[in-house]
Formats: C-alpha cells, structure tokens, sequence
C-alpha cells in the first residue's frame, strides 16, 4: 500500500538542499557586504560632512554678498537696519560651519585649495566690515561704490576658491561611488555562484512538482467538473460569497433568479447583485445574513422573504446560509441555497383564501365568518367592545331566479355584496351564509350605530335595480340584529337569535328590522329544539 506522504519526500529533501544553498549565499553575502559597509561609511560620511559644509559656506558668503547690496540699495532705515541684523547673523553662522569644516581631516589637495583661498577670505571679511561700517553711518552710496569696485572682485576670487572645493569633493564622491561599486560586484559575483548551484536545485524540485501538479490538477480538475454540473443539475439557486462578502459564483438556477451572469457578478459586493428583503418591512437582509454565517452560525432566512431581480421582477424565496470552512477550520466564505417558492406560496395563498371565501361573492364565507365570531366572543376584552351580528335575508330573490334563470340571481347576489361592503366600516365583516343570506359582524359598534347601519344596508338593497334582459328587478331584505351585550352566549345561540329575528322580520310581512331581545333566548332555545324534533 503506497504511503500519503511518499510524493512529498522527494520535494522536501530537494527543497531542504536548496535552502541551504541558499543560506550559505545569505550568510556569505551579508558578512562581506557588512565588511564593506563599514568601511564605506566612514568614507561617504565624511565625504558627504565635508561636501555639505563647502556649499554650506559658498553658499553663506554668496548671501552675505547680496545682503550687502540689498542695504546699500534701501532708503527705509529700519529695513536696512533689519538686513544688516541678517548679514551678523550669516556671518555667525559662518563662522560656526567653517570651524566644523576645519575639525574634519583634510588631505593634502583640500588642504591646499583651503590655503590658497584664506587670503582671499580675509580680505572678503575686512571689505564687508568697511562696508558695513558705511551702512551703518548711512552713507549709501559709497558704500554701493566701494562694494562695487573694492569688494566685488575679493568675493569673485573668494567664490572662485569655495567652487574649486566644491568641485573636489565631488571628484572624492565619485571616487567613494566606484569603491562601493566595485565592492558590490564582487560580492554579486560570489552570491551568483552559490545561487546558480540553489538554482540547478530548484530546477530539478520544479520539475518534479510540476508533474506532481499537473497530476494533482487534473484530479482536481475532474473533481471540481463534477461539483460543477451537481450544482449546474440541482433545481436551487447557490450563490457563494467570500470572507469579505463579495460575489464568487452563481448557479444557473441563481442566475436566473438575481438577472445576472455569473462572470458579471463576479468580485461584486454581494448586496449589489443580490436584494433579499423581508416583504413586510421591506429591509434589506442580504448583508446581515451573509456577516451572521461568516461569524460561523448557519441561519435560515426569516419567514416571508423576498428576492428582487435585476428587472425589477420579485420572487419570494426560502433557503439557508451556512459557513465554509477551510482544512484548519478558518471561514474563509459562505453558500446561500434559494429556492423559489413563488408559486407554492401564491397556490398556497389561493387554496387559503377559496378556504375562507364564498366563490361567487367573494364575500368571506360562512365557515370562516363563524371562526371569527367565535374568536370574539371569547375574547378576554369583548366585554370592553360592544359588537352585533345581523342576518340578511333577501325578499323575494326567488321570484328573480325562476323568472331570469340562475345567471341573473348570481349576478344580483355578486352587485348586491359589492354595494353592501360600500355601506360598512372597514373593521365590519360581511359574509355571504348561504343561498341569499348574509351575515354581517358590527365590531366596537354601539346598538344605535349597528341599527343605523342596518337601515342604511337595508335602504340600499330595497333601491338597487338589477337590468337584465333589459327588464328591471328589485328585492327587499329583512334583517334581524343580535347586541352583544346584553345578549351573551354561545357562537351557536348568537347566530340562532339573529336567524330568529330575521324570521321574525319576514313574517311580518313587509321589509322590516328586528332586534332580538335578552327574554327571547328561552324561548328560542325551545323553538330551536322543536324545530330539530
């Protein structure tokens, strides 16, 4: 049986030669250039300490000159006086760098150019005194005249000298420059010759590695296909993202469903190519449920969520978040499974609502307007909310549908539901029961205010016209209404009394309104029973 590791041992021990080559050239290299480091320094800092205090002092008397000139030239005292307190402080400084400049050792060619110009430099400081003297006393222009004709030629001799210096310490750099040069090419020298040796290592491990990859990434190759045409197959959306929230791969299905490719998504933030929201509140989710897996906790999206497409197409949506781990265990991204419930959700929806709902009014259905009666009566705050139920009955809706056939009752059913759900509040519930009954729920409704609406809903029915074949036909209502309280009792006794008082209306003999009283539940009960016998 072949061992796991036996490809690796080839690789280490090559790689294990080539470090040490490669140390040996490192140890090698840096013990020579340290060498030579240290006594080029000494070297180039000197040379740079000495170049710098020549121009320093070219540059000082080169000022102190024109410092000169510039007071002849002013009228305004206290600017000239102002100048000349700059001239002191030039000629201070230079002296400061020049006595700096001397402690350094000079060889014999600086030594001899500093020689030669110290004469010069003498009588530059006596002219600049006498001239100064004559600023001072305020005679101008003989001070201009004797800095033009005395002291000018002294300062072009001086300059002359400090440029002659200036230019020797560059030839010393340039000097300093070739040694180090030449001290670096021999240590390159030394350190190409151990590295051509690390290099003929290296090359033999490459090449082996090279086949060794070329094996590996194949195998991984195949592996990574047949990820790819699983997730390709599968009908759910997988989006992955990294640990940094960016985009880095979408299925087809999850391609189809954010209205983006995935090389155009690609390196994109992931809240900008994909939208998830909660329906209700309409907030974005995508962000917080991308940063709560890459924290390491798979989440399932909330209830009720939602996904816009690039087209402004909306889908709802379910799935879960789960985090990627990497072999030590690091997050290093997370994958979003979606899938489209758009459909089920809306077959759902539909299935509910024809549950609750008449299909020839629309109206809510006697089943679920008896659950929601029920649900008040025993509510634990209904006795704080006076409420009443009513039952319609239409008058004469027979005499309709044996004279303009079953169309026309259905026709007159669906208007007459939509003019009274007109006359109600919004928080009333009206319910078609069946036949030409209908029921409505009055909620935090006083007895005068249910009546009132119990009239205006009777008026309406009695005023509509239905024009059918082009022949008109109207129908009258009778109503019989139920006040919780004082009547107090079951879902079955409340919906017996208001079906009693209804009767009541009708038998009447005209469209009329009853309310049921408390000291009729008795007797109903015993009719009730009867009626059952």
């Amino acid at each position: 049986m072949k061992k796991p590791n036996s490809a690796l041992l080839p690789v280490i021990a090559g790689f294990s030669v080539m470090l040490l080559l490669l140390l040996a050239v490192t140890i090698i290299g840096v013990t020579h250039i340290r060498l030579l480091s240290n006594q080029l320094t000494a070297i180039v800092s000197e040379r740079n300490q000495k170049s710098d205090y020549a121009a320093t002092m070219h540059a000082l008397h080169e000022a102190r000159f024109q410092s000169l000139m510039l007071s002849s030239g002013m009228d305004d005292a206290f600017s000239r006086d102002e100048e000349m307190m700059r001239f002191s402080s030039m000629a201070r400084d230079f002296i400061q760098v020049r006595d700096r400049f001397l402690a350094l050792p000079l060889d014999a060619s600086e030594r001899a150019i500093w020689e030669s110009m110290r004469s010069e430099v003498r009588q530059v400081e006596m002219h600049a005194s006498v001239a100064f003297d004559l600023l001072q006393s305020n005679q101008l222009t003989p001070a201009r005249a004797y800095l033009e004709q005395v002291f000018a030629p002294h300062q072009a001799a001086m300059m002359d000298g400090w440029k002659a210096l200036l230019q020797l310490q560059r030839e010393k750099n340039q000097q300093a420059l070739l040694q180090a040069r030449a001290a670096r090419d021999h240590a390159q020298q030394l350190a190409i010759g151990l590295s051509a040796a690390a290099l003929l290592v290296g090359t033999i491990i490459a090449l082996f590695v090279v086949r060794l990859s070329q094996r590996l990434e194949r195998d991984l190759f195949e592996e990574k296909e047949r990820a790819q045409i699983t997730l390709q197959a599968i009908g759910d959306g997988v989006v992955r993202i990294d640990a940094d929230l960016l985009t880095r791969y979408l299925n087809p299905v999850a391609e189809h469903l954010v209205g983006q490719a995935w090389r155009e998504a690609s390196g994109k933030p992931i809240g900008e190519v994909l939208r998830l929201f909660e329906k209700v509140s309409r907030q974005e989710i995508t962000v917080s449920i991308g940063q709560e897996s890459l924290r390491g906790t798979p989440c399932s999206l909330p209830p009720g969520t939602c996904l816009t497409a690039a087209l402004g197409m909306e889908f709802e949506v379910e799935g879960v978040c789960s985090p990627i781990h990497d072999a030590e265990g690091k997050i290093m991204g997370a994958v979003l499974v979606l899938r489209d419930v758009t459909e089920a959700r809306e077959m759902q929806r539909r299935l509910l609502w024809q549950a609750n709902h008449d299909s020839l009014t629309g109206l809510v259905n006697r089943q679920s307007f008896e659950e929601r009666v029920a649900r008040a009566l025993n509510s634990k705050r209904s006795a704080e909310f006076p409420a009443s139920i009513l039952f319609i009955d239409l008058d004469h809706f027979k005499s309709v549908n044996d004279t303009a056939g079953h169309a026309a009752g259905d026709e007159l059913l669906r208007q007459l539901g939509q003019i009274m759900q007109t006359r109600m509040r919004e928080a009333d519930l009206l319910a078609r029961l069946g036949g030409d009954a209908f029921g409505v729920m009055l909620v935090s409704c006083p007895a005068d205010v249910a009546e009132k609406i119990a009239h205006v809903l009777q008026d309406s029915i009695a005023s509509f016209k239905l024009i059918w074949d082009d022949k008109s036909y109207q129908v009258g209502a009778s109503i019989g209404i139920v006040h919780i309280p004082p009547h107090w009792a079951s879902l079955d006794e409340c919906l017996a009394a208001a079906k009693a008082a209804c009767k009541q209306a009708k038998q009447n003999g005209r469209n009329d309104i009853v309310v049921h009283q408390e000291s009729e539940r008795v007797n109903d009960r015993s009719a009730d029973q009867a009626e059952q016998s």
